[in-house]
């Protein structure tokens, strides 16, 4: 082939490779503008209309149940257990009048000594003031009914409740025990949220603990409750009484969740929202809480709360056993296996104990389910058997095992003479089976059955079950004495009792 020919043919390929390598380019930059579509695109079969699509709806579900499950998972546990029982917890603002007396000299031998001596020629200025504190509490009726700590409406002259709703109502006590540190407020309201009372005998330590209240309310204008969260440090705690305490403390639930002032008598709940106790104290060297605070279980509640709602008070029960710890060398004398158990050392004659067969020597080890191995043990039972309750007594004699069927009866102390003085108190005579309850062997004297807060002598002090000895050191057998001498001193005179509270003899000093 000549080559003119040759090199027309190559031009010629070039120019076509060109071409198509321009179009190429063409082509991809006009479908990447969108001028080229084809029908089947668009969506309308057939028609070859730019038409674009929305996007799929899929895609918008998906966003949706993402967020669904963003905030299910911040609906957890412990929050769950805060809405169930949030609403029912209350706050309890507390307005204590208090008698204040102002010496016009300074005594360095202290007030006492210038009420003996000097306040014959100079009276004392009076006067009264108002004391201010809070507390929690949770509604465990409809009808108005809170569960609350007895300390938190101790002495209370106003009692003013607030609800989550931001409502607030005049609330006034129906019911309280210094004892076990319980009281029962109510409101004059209906309809009102309740909590769950839940079983404090099954807790586990380690499982989640949620404590509700209202902490420095009186520093934040808000009725809703606070919420703090631990766990279940330890149970079965018994805390050891203080000179002159008279709460008993036993069998309380520990926890690290933080309770503050102003958490006193809010509920102590679980993961299921349900109350397990209620917030009572708190171990602290910086009045703020370092992870120890304790909680009266909640079943110990429910068993004294219709006697609170009821009378106002415990109806204590009577048994007539007088029993102390079974220590090694009694084991061992009485040929006992382990150093467990109560031993009988006396029964009260027409007791309900003697009815059901108990003697001395005999070695209580259980009560119903209960197993009886300290001396705390039985005391806690005592205090909280009810009048005419079956108890299932096992106890050894003479190294065998031995059933019982005991019936408490409501301790008698209607039986004894009473009286009413001018004083503003109600006193009886000792009793055997009050002499029981009061821990004394001694008879002699009259005990304080009933104080009127109006009275000179609920000013003195003076509180339901001390046992007046003396009165201007004369010495008081029963209450036919006392009112001898009561009627003997004029007004305007000094009486000076003698009594004794919790073992211990006190002087108190009353003007009539």
């Amino acid at each position: 082939m000549p080559l003119r020919n040759t090199r027309k043919i190559s031009i010629i390929f070039s120019f076509i490779f060109c071409g198509m390598i321009v179009g190429a380019v063409v082509v991809i930059l006009l479908s990447g503008l969108g001028f080229l579509h084809s029908p089947l695109s668009t969506g309308h079969i057939g028609t070859g209309e730019k038409n674009i699509s929305p996007p799929a709806p899929r895609m918008m579900q998906t966003a949706a149940s993402v967020q669904d499950e963003i905030t299910s998972s911040r609906q957890n546990a412990i929050v769950r257990a805060a809405q169930k029982a949030g609403p029912a917890v209350v706050s309890i603002s507390v307005v204590q009048v208090r008698v204040v007396r102002e010496h016009p000299f300074f005594s360095p031998f202290g007030d006492e000594f210038f009420d003996d001596f000097w306040g014959r020629f100079f009276r004392p200025r009076e006067y009264k003031e108002k004391v201010y504190s809070i507390g929690s509490g949770f509604i465990i009726n409809p009808d108005g009914y809170i569960l609350t700590n007895a300390h938190v409406v101790r002495g209370a002259d106003q009692l003013k409740v607030s609800l989550t709703t931001g409502e607030e109502y005049e609330g006034k006590v129906v019911g309280s025990d210094e004892v076990s540190d319980l009281a029962v407020v109510k409101i004059e309201t209906k309809d009102l949220p309740t909590v769950v009372l839940g079983n404090s005998d099954d807790l586990i330590i380690g499982e989640w603990a949620i404590a509700i209240g209202n902490p420095f309310g009186y520093l934040l204008d808000d009725p809703n409750p606070t919420v703090t969260v631990g766990v279940i440090s330890a149970v079965n705690r018994d805390i050891k009484r203080e000179r002159g305490q008279v709460q008993i403390f036993r069998k309380m639930i520990q926890t690290d969740a933080a309770i503050n002032q102003g958490n006193s008598g809010g509920p102590l709940v679980n993961a299921s929202g349900e109350v397990i106790g209620i917030n009572t104290f708190i171990f602290t060297t910086s009045r703020g809480s370092e992870g120890i605070g304790f909680a009266i279980p909640i079943n110990r509640a429910k068993t004294i709360l219709s006697d609170l709602i009821k009378f106002g008070k415990i109806i204590p029960a009577w048994i007539g056993i007088r029993a102390q710890e079974v220590n090694p060398i009694l084991a061992q004398s009485l040929d006992l296996d382990k150093a467990e158990g109560v031993i009988i050392s006396d029964v009260e004659e027409n007791s309900p104990a003697q009815k059901a067969g108990l003697k001395r020597k005999d070695v209580i080890i259980g009560v119903d389910d209960q197993k009886m191995r300290t001396l705390s043990d039985w005391e806690d039972l005592v205090y909280l058997a009810r009048a005419e309750q079956n108890l299932d007594i096992i106890f050894l004699r003479d190294g065998r095992k031995n059933h019982a069927r005991l019936v408490p009866k409501a301790l008698p102390t209607q039986m004894s003479k009473s009286s009413r003085s001018k004083l503003g108190i109600n006193v009886a005579n000792i009793s055997s089976s009050i002499a029981y309850r009061l821990g004394t062997n001694d008879r002699r004297g009259v005990v304080v059955t009933g104080v009127d807060k109006e009275s000179i002598a609920y000013e003195a002090g003076l509180e339901v079950g001390d046992i007046i000895r003396q009165m201007n050191d004369q010495p008081i057998r029963n209450v036919e004495d006392y009112e001898m001498i009561i009627k003997r001193i004029k007004n305007n005179k000094k009486l000076i009792l003698l009594i004794e509270r919790e073992r211990a003899l006190y002087f108190v000093s009353l003007e009539l």
